[in-house]
């Protein structure tokens, strides 16, 4: 994450509607949990988004900025997260399933820090590059939740069907909804047990166990 922190960015308040949009991350192959990849295409640091050990989005990775920036002017209110499993458990695999979401509290401009910071970045053509940041609750906690592979939602036919969802689901989708559709979606995650402490930790072991084989 070099030298881009939390505090780097200048966080401005966000007032946004009850809707959402649905976008795609590469899932990690050797974990139960559906976390993020680590490692990316030819042994490469793999893109830090979701980044749940922050509550952000879009900050310590810059890819599709454009559709960050149309996030904020449409002012849409939830980040929905999607990935095709490939953990360890085999009945899983392939199926694409919603592991989680944020609610946005806070955003930020962060193209200067990210022309200035990272090797890889989409917003050197942009006007802005918008960092977009978990809501804070009143306990002090990200508001963010993320579940175990059988908790997630699948987007199977019928549960695209029932979202009114016609869009293919491919890697750079970037699926917007409105507020119907987000509230069925946020429903699938109510009474199921908020494992981002889990996605945490795997994660941090996974990429302290990628540091090491590359030593």
């Amino acid at each position: 994450m070099g030298l881009i922190t939390m505090k780097t960015a200048d966080w401005q308040g966000y007032r946004h509607k009850d809707t959402g949009v649905l976008v795609y991350y590469d899932a990690d192959e050797t974990s139960a949990l559906p976390v993020r990849a680590t490692v990316g295409s030819k042994g490469k640091s793999a893109n830090a988004d979701p980044n749940y050990e922050s509550g952000t989005y879009g900050l310590y990775s810059c890819t599709a900025s454009p559709h960050r920036t149309k996030f904020v002017k449409n002012k849409l209110g939830y980040i929905f997260f999607m990935t095709k499993y490939q953990g360890t458990d085999v009945k899983m695999k392939d199926k694409v399933v919603v592991t989680g979401y944020y609610r946005i509290g806070s955003v930020a401009d962060v193209r200067n820090l990210h022309l200035r910071h990272l090797e890889d970045n989409s917003c050197f053509a942009e006007k802005n590059c918008y960092a977009l940041r978990s809501n804070v609750g009143e306990n002090g906690e990200n508001e963010m939740f993320f579940v175990s592979y059988d908790d997630a939602f699948l987007l199977n036919p019928a549960a695209l069907k029932s979202l009114e969802i016609d869009k293919k689901i491919t890697k750079a989708a970037k699926i917007e909804l409105d507020e119907d559709k987000t509230k069925k979606l946020l429903k699938k995650f109510e009474g199921k047990e908020n494992k981002v402490a889990e996605y945490i930790s795997q994660t941090a072991e996974l990429a302290e166990a990628s540091v090491s084989v590359s030593a």
